[in-house]
């Protein structure tokens, strides 16, 4: 069962999925949706500034430490409260809320998934 179209490995090659530590996390003054994070890839990419629209389930205190995982290659996204440099990963609870996949202390920041 696909939901999406099939891609081939070449396609599939192209996308970069990093681990991430949050260093920073803010609600935007004026934003009904969106955090804004900063977000520590480690010395090759270093940090950056990713919102993603999940303030209407979760406390931005409560996320700043958590290394979980990001799309890092999207071209930039311009925001009403600045641009976005990559993506939040995470998948939906049974719920339909986001949850954001917590990694282990085991693995480095910035370490790239394959």
């Amino acid at each position: 069962y696909m939901t999406k179209t099939q891609i081939n490995f070449d396609e599939y090659n192209k996308i970069e999925v990093r681990v991430g530590k949050i260093v920073e996390a803010v609600v935007p003054e004026g934003s009904n949706k969106l955090i804004q994070f900063r977000v520590d890839f480690g010395s090759e990419i270093g940090q950056k500034t990713i919102f993603s629209g999940i303030k209407e389930w979760y406390n931005p205190e409560e996320l700043v430490g958590v290394k979980t995982i990001w799309v890092v290659n999207l071209p930039a996204k311009k925001t009403p409260f600045g641009e976005s440099q990559g993506m939040l990963f995470a998948c939906d609870t049974l719920d339909k809320k986001p949850y954001i996949v917590r990694i282990g202390e085991e693995v480095e920041v910035g370490s790239e998934f394959h």
